[in-house]
């Protein structure tokens, strides 16, 4: 149930809803005004996602408001952590991002459900609305993967993360499918390292390397609650090196998702 005064980002909804139907439009009808896909419309309006500029605008027009793009960056800046901020803008304008993750699916990568079972084994524990915020900006992040100029994404994942339960054994295997769906694309490479290849050279540190036409690359990691960044080109260029070795240790992706498959079937 959605309350106007539970947050900005409820309240842009449930202005979005009320203009929607006071204009007489569908879900349908709108998302095909928008140009957007039903699902994408449906999953704004529920809060499962959190709105960006681009569709604001197009609100406006639509709707004939003068509203959603004056109250977007409220809604942003408030749906997002401060230290999540700078990623979440930076993910967006990367033309490659590399990533190496050993304990959690990225979260590029992880379905809505898994999402959620991560982020509810937060401790302190989240209250509901923290909980559902931080699930919706996940599932926006991915959304640069479904553009016409998306990111060549790179990842290596360790195997022990497979194995590990996250939800249950449902929630795991719909992650694995998942995880094999988005091999398939193009722009998308998954190598897994696995177990019995011992130690990678990361010593199990996970961190993403962002490239971009017009700037310098740099270098994302998580701590708990906060986050870092490198930009030092020396520094950087040890981390490039670091995924190159893990690259070269992972096996090939067309393994990989050999692999993906098996432990999808093994005891889940």
């Amino acid at each position: 149930m959605i309350d106007p005064a539970g947050s900005p980002l409820e309240f842009f909804v449930s202005e979005m809803i009320r203009m929607r139907k006071a204009a007489g439009l569908s879900q349908p009808a709108l998302a095909r005004l928008l140009n957007y896909s039903l699902s994408q419309v449906a999953k704004i309006e529920t809060c499962e996602r959190i709105p960006k500029m681009e569709l604001a605008r197009q609100l406006d027009q639509v709707l004939g408001a003068d509203f959603f793009a004056r109250n977007q960056p409220l809604v942003e800046r408030s749906s997002v952590l401060p230290w999540m901020r700078d990623l979440f803008e930076l993910e967006g304008k990367a033309s490659q991002l590399r990533t190496y993750q050993s304990y959690l699916i990225p979260g590029l990568f992880q379905t809505g459900a898994y999402a959620r079972a991560s982020v509810e084994a937060t401790r302190p524990i989240l209250p509901p609305e923290e909980i559902d915020q931080a699930v919706a900006l996940r599932m926006t992040r991915q959304e640069i993967l479904d553009r016409d100029d998306a990111p060549q994404m790179w990842a290596i994942i360790d195997e022990s993360m497979l194995r590990r339960e996250v939800g249950s054994p449902q929630v795991m295997r719909r992650q694995c499918e998942h995880l094999l769906d988005l091999g398939t694309r193009p722009s998308v490479v998954i190598q897994v390292i696995r177990n019995a290849d011992g130690l990678a050279c990361a010593g199990g540190r996970s961190f993403m390397l962002l490239s971009f036409r017009n700037q310098g690359d740099l270098v994302y990691m998580e701590d708990i609650g906060s986050s870092r960044y490198v930009r030092d080109r020396d520094e950087v260029a040890r981390y490039a090196l670091a995924f190159d070795h893990l690259r070269a240790s992972a096996l090939a992706d067309d393994k990989s998702a050999k692999l993906i498959r098996e432990i999808m079937h093994d005891g889940m």
